[in-house]
């Protein structure tokens, strides 16, 4: 999900200044090497953005398409001579690992080399203001708006300019301290709503999973949604609900002190369950007796429960936590675990 979050606010940039967006190569994402087949990955892999339809809103090339085109000796971006092997080596596919042949240096070393740079992180505020672009100064009302949006960044707003626009190439660097860990919808502000919701529904219309993991989790929340409406939880006019859902974090997240035991999370949702309702768990704890506190007075499921009816197995290992996302979406009630970014996402789809 932090990886989903830095892509949709790249790519909303690029929208709205009309860019084109040069791929990295494909390469292990975090927690996303579970395949042992396909050890290299892409965003294409996940969402949907080599359609026709995509490229329309948005044009999207490779690292090796740009080299080819750019990168030569005639090229707007030359590849310095003693870097050539080194780049061009590691423009389809790359590690992240400074001793292998292919390393991911190569590639990030050449576009901070030869594009600009914003000096931007989670702390900066992006603000498109047609009048600060156009003329350098902004109405009072949009800079009040613009302020009262970016709080508590406002003293960190980077105003979209000419100057930016002008840049033939910007490269967005990735590493401790320049990341961008912020939901697109948050880090950045158009003072025209209409522009906003425009960039809100291209995120929503166009960067979403694949429809092969839409399909798997569908059958899953039928499944779950035809037991519970046998028990009599009917479903609700969007056709979601007939169960409740979780997401419990118990991995890595560093913050340790929303790692909860089983009998806290019953007492916080109980109230929102109804009795024999099914409560639907999307977790990364490999010990699933761990709920079994919950399990003493609601009927629990994973998606492990499901594997073989959706055919789970037939598909990428990398699809599983975007397959939970989706179910525990359609709860009816839904809790999940704070400062998690995978329940933010959850909430978001859930409307």
């Amino acid at each position: 999900n932090n990886i989903r979050m830095n892509l949709e606010t790249i790519f909303v940039l690029a929208a709205a200044t009309g860019r084109t967006i040069v791929l990295p190569p494909d390469a292990p994402l975090y927690l996303l090497s579970k395949n042992a087949k396909h050890k290299h990955s892409g965003f294409g892999d996940f969402i949907p953005i080599h359609t026709d339809e995509f490229q329309s809103r948005l044009s999207v090339i490779s690292t090796k398409e740009f080299v080819e085109r750019e990168g030569g000796r005639d090229g707007q971006f030359p590849i310095p001579e003693e870097d050539r092997e080194d780049v061009l080596r590691s423009t389809p596919a790359c590690d992240k690992r400074q001793k292998s042949d292919i390393d991911c240096g190569h590639i990030l070393n050449y576009f901070e080399n030869a594009a600009f740079v914003p000096q931007w992180n989670s702390t900066t505020c992006v603000v498109f203001d047609e009048e600060m672009f156009e003329s350098g100064s902004i109405s009072d009302e949009n800079e009040k708006k613009s302020k009262e949006f970016c709080s508590p960044r406002d003293d960190n707003i980077v105003y979209m300019s000419k100057e930016f626009q002008e840049e033939p190439l910007v490269h967005f660097k990735n590493s401790k301290g320049w990341r961008i860990m912020a939901h697109f919808y948050g880090y950045m502000y158009f003072t025209d709503p209409s522009i906003f919701n425009y960039y809100k529904r291209f995120v929503r219309d166009f960067l979403h999973y694949h429809d092969q993991i839409y399909c798997a989790a569908g059958k899953i929340v039928l499944a779950l949604q035809e037991e519970g409406q046998k028990r009599g939880f009917q479903l609700d006019a969007q056709g979601g609900g007939g169960y409740v859902s979780m997401h419990v974090r118990r991995g890595d997240l560093q913050y340790k002190k929303v790692k909860i035991s089983a009998e806290e999370w019953y007492k916080t949702l109980k109230d929102t369950w109804h009795k024999d309702e099914i409560v639907y768990i999307a977790t990364d704890e490999r010990n699933k007796t761990f709920f079994d506190p919950i399990k003493e007075h609601n009927e629990i499921k994973f998606l492990d429960d499901y594997w073989d009816m959706a055919g789970l197995g037939n598909l990428d290992p990398n699809y599983m936590g975007m397959i939970d996302t989706i179910v525990a979406s359609r709860g009816r009630a839904f809790g999940g675990t704070f400062f998690s970014t995978f329940t933010g996402y959850i909430n978001r789809m859930r409307g």
